[in-house]
């Protein structure tokens, strides 16, 4: 393992391009080295078999000393090429493992240029299918939070199910403030481990994508009642009775004594064939968990005996170092003996299984260690899965050095601040950041613009990075600042030819979802945020304008706070809006090519106070060369 090297607060940040690079290289290039060594012992091994096997040819023929000598020899060879198989493993288990750590810091780099389709290629399928949300969730698609360009995909990776589970949790459900808060401060410590962070996941993926396969079976088995201590006779007979055959078989056959062992022997075979339904029942429930197991024991020993400061680093600690006794060495011993019960085809093993009651005492051990640990393998699992979720958060903070932790109001402000925001989905340098305003309540903000102009990016950079400060993560800005904020959009609205349903009746229906969950806010103090990209465009310009003021006033009177993007330039006409309007607008500038032919659109996409003053879908229509079109007012 390579050790983690902190900046202290005299060093500067290293920089994550940086960092991930020469890990690709050095990484890349062990692995490479391991595989030239691999194929190396491929071919020795080979040439030691045929050598060996020649050498057996030779005993055969060969007579007096000569023969002697070749037996010598094969005996040699033999064991040579016995040496050669374990020395060959331990080569190629180096490759994978080194090319796993290559793969952690290639994904890095894409993550950084945002390059989602080769991210998507690169990562293994068990991380590659997201479980996606419904398509009612009320902001999971607009703001892209899972998915192959989602924030899920931008934050670090995540092995186990458990950790992708509580991952999505944290994005989908909106956390208390002091929960964010208390989860900043383990990002903020964990940050900089990205080695130790690597040598994790490289852990959870050697064991390849099925490695996390039968844990909910496993888990099944471990919370079941244990069945040992009510059956203390057949505890004591699993131990006597093969003793007692074993003794009346050898005295049988050695001093001829009577076969008496044949009684015990016939008691032997009915308790197993009794047991038996057991036996298989637990061996089928806890044995898929193995592969699964290795991994995780490997994950938790890279973390034992780490001391951490944060308080929430700590807890997790805690939970997997109960008692002083490491839960990896534990689960270390759990892994034996599921190795063992998926040895149990073995010709070996079942030979001696029914004389020795093997069966019986492996089910035995399994059955002590699910009464000493059982109830706490969940919680291990949870604590576990946190931590991966914390790392994959951390991931982010070390990905993006110049993003920030998010600060937090309470009381009765309900303002959301934000300087430089930008979009977290951009590449750095196509991201162009504004500063941004929403509230205080009984204001909106005004977003309006040409096509293109950058009206919807706003609109969901506010939302990705309120999500991510409600998850505990660092946001795109130079600073943010929010109160409790329930986070509700309207933006990709589509029909649904399969149930019936128009775009502007699915617009209705999120609205309504949008307008219901505002009500219930005002009676709890965690006002809605809401974020209306073109709100209503299913319907006609006059009646649509009318609806978008009504839910708007709404949406006012209830305290909630949002942004509305919209092409209509009179939809804050009404007095009472003109008031609650806090406009601003982004600007396109229109290029004439020479001889007046040809037009380009270029957008700098900087906000700007009040109410756009242009439009460009004319413009547009003879960019894309269909101004020759006859168009009529």
């Amino acid at each position: 393992m390579t050790a983690d090297t902190t900046p202290t607060a005299d060093s500067p940040t290293p920089d994550p391009r940086t960092v991930y690079s020469g890990r690709l290289g050095r990484h890349g290039s062990a692995r490479d080295a391991a595989a030239k060594r691999s194929l190396r012992l491929s071919n020795v091994r080979a040439v030691t078999f045929l050598a060996a096997a020649a050498a057996l040819v030779a005993f055969d023929v060969l007579e007096a000393t000569a023969e002697s000598l070749a037996l010598a020899v094969a005996a040699l060879l033999i064991m040579a090429f016995v040496a050669q198989v374990f020395v060959h493993r331990r080569v190629k288990r180096e490759e994978r493992w080194e090319g796993a750590l290559a793969d952690v810091a290639q994904e890095g780099l894409l993550r950084l240029d945002r390059d989602w389709e080769r991210l998507d290629k690169a990562l293994p399928p068990a991380e590659r299918s997201l479980e996606e949300p419904g398509p009612t969730h009320p902001y999971a698609r607009d703001l892209n939070v899972t998915g192959q360009a989602s924030l899920t995909r931008l934050l670090g990776p995540v092995t186990s199910e458990r950790g992708r589970a509580i991952l999505r949790r944290w994005l989908l459900r909106a956390g208390s403030p002091e929960a964010a808060s208390t989860r900043q401060g383990a990002v903020r410590e964990l940050a900089p481990l990205s080695e130790l962070r690597a040598e994790y996941t490289a852990h959870g993926r050697l064991d390849g994508p099925k490695s996390l396969d039968g844990l909910d079976h496993f888990l099944a088995w471990a919370e079941e009642e244990v069945w040992t201590p009510g059956h203390v006779g057949t505890r004591v007979a699993a131990w006597l009775l093969p003793a007692v055959v074993t003794v009346g078989v050898v005295a049988y056959f050695a001093v001829d004594f009577p076969p008496w062992w044949i009684l015990p022997a016939v008691v032997q075979f009915e308790l197993l064939r009794r047991l038996m339904p057991i036996l298989r029942k637990a061996f089928a429930e806890s044995s898929p968990a193995g592969p699964a197991l290795q991994a995780l024991v490997q994950q938790l020993a890279a973390l034992s005996g780490r001391e951490w400061s944060d308080p929430l680093l700590c807890s997790l600690a805690e939970r997997l170092d109960r008692g002083g006794d490491p839960v990896h060495q534990h689960l270390e011993r759990l892994a034996g003996l599921l190795d063992t019960v998926e040895s149990r085809a073995n010709m070996f093993y079942a030979m001696l299984a029914p004389v020795l009651l093997l069966d019986v005492h492996l089910f035995m051990a399994l059955d002590r260690w699910r009464g000493a640990h059982g109830s706490e393998v969940r919680d291990w699992l949870e604590a576990l899965g946190e931590w991966e979720a914390l790392a994959a958060l951390s991931t982010l903070a070390h990905d993006n050095p110049d993003w920030v932790e998010p600060g937090f109001v309470t009381g009765d402000a309900r303002e959301l601040t934000c300087t430089a925001l930008g979009h977290p989905l951009l590449p750095p340098d196509q991201c162009v950041r504004n500063d941004v305003s929403v509230g205080p309540p009984g204001t909106f903000l005004l977003v309006t613009g040409s096509n293109m102009s950058g009206k919807s990016t706003l609109l969901r950079a506010i939302g990705a990075n309120v999500v991510l400060a409600s998850a505990g993560a660092p946001v795109c800005a130079s600073s943010l600042m929010l109160p409790p904020l329930r986070v509700r959009t309207s933006m990709r609205v589509e029909d649904s030819l399969a149930e019936g349903i128009s775009l502007f009746m699915a617009e209705l229906l999120r609205i309504k979802e949008i307008v219901t969950a505002a009500d219930d806010s005002a009676n709890q103090g965690h006002p809605v945020l809401f974020l209306l990209d073109e709100v209503l465009h299913g319907t006609n310009t006059a009646e649509r304008r009318v609806a978008a003021r009504g839910v708007i006033r709404h949406l006012m009177s209830v305290r909630a706070i949002g942004a509305v993007s919209t092409h209509d330039l009179s939809l804050a006409e009404a007095p009472d809006l003109v008031v609650a309007a806090d406009a601003v607008h982004f600007r396109e500038q229109v290029e004439v090519g020479p001889g007046g032919q040809g037009t380009s659109l270029t957008f700098d996409y900087r906000l700007r106070e009040g109410i756009a003053t242009t439009s460009n879908a004319l413009k547009l229509l003879e960019a894309v060369g269909l101004g020759g079109l006859k168009l009529e007012e």
